[in-house]
């Protein structure tokens, strides 16, 4: 497998992704246990920029303009906020967690890639033990240290959805 990145096209820091950390450590936190029947082998990834990612997020259409417009993110594009872009927000505000993409794009526009990175790593460490923590984690797999704060939540709606969402995207990227 490619060495792990975190960075992304839009904006979403992979180094606290669900489905990477249930991949790494077999702990499903509560967005990772939307993915239902995945075989933990499927959960294996590289991040958004390798080329041996998560099949739901190997069909995202983002990733794959970037690619083809030989982008880094999304904010580099002359066109962003393209109509892509924008349709992918209006969906994607459904999951907490791509909430902070736009926001993130503009500090690494403004302050660069090493540095968002660098901050991205200690947003989402745990504060005690400095353990890498997920977007749904609601505590530190290594001390136990309550993270509900510093994590979102999944509502039953949202949990709903992504129980419905998350297993046909992985079945969609299968297919590809």
């Amino acid at each position: 497998m490619d060495k792990f990145n975190p960075d992304t096209c839009c904006g979403i820091y992979c180094g606290a992704c669900s489905i990477v950390m249930h991949g790494k450590t077999g702990r499903a936190d509560r967005f990772a246990v939307c993915l239902g029947s995945v075989p933990k082998e499927d959960l294996a990834c590289g991040g958004c920029k390798s080329d041996n990612v998560y099949a739901g997020c190997s069909t995202c259409s983002l990733r794959r303009c970037a690619r083809e417009r030989g982008v880094a993110h999304c904010v580099d594009c002359a066109d962003y906020p393209c109509k892509r872009y924008r349709q992918w927000r209006s969906v994607a505000k459904l999951l907490p967690h791509s909430r902070e993409a736009a926001a993130n794009l503009e500090a690494i526009k403004r302050d660069g890639v090493v540095p968002w990175l660098a901050a991205q790593k200690r947003r989402w460490s745990c504060p005690d033990c400095g353990s890498p923590f997920s977007w749904y984690a609601p505590k530190c797999c290594k001390c136990g240290r309550s993270l509900v704060s510093q994590t979102y939540r999944l509502s039953g709606w949202r949990r709903l959805l992504c129980r419905l969402v998350l297993p046909m995207a992985y079945r969609k990227g299968k297919a590809l």
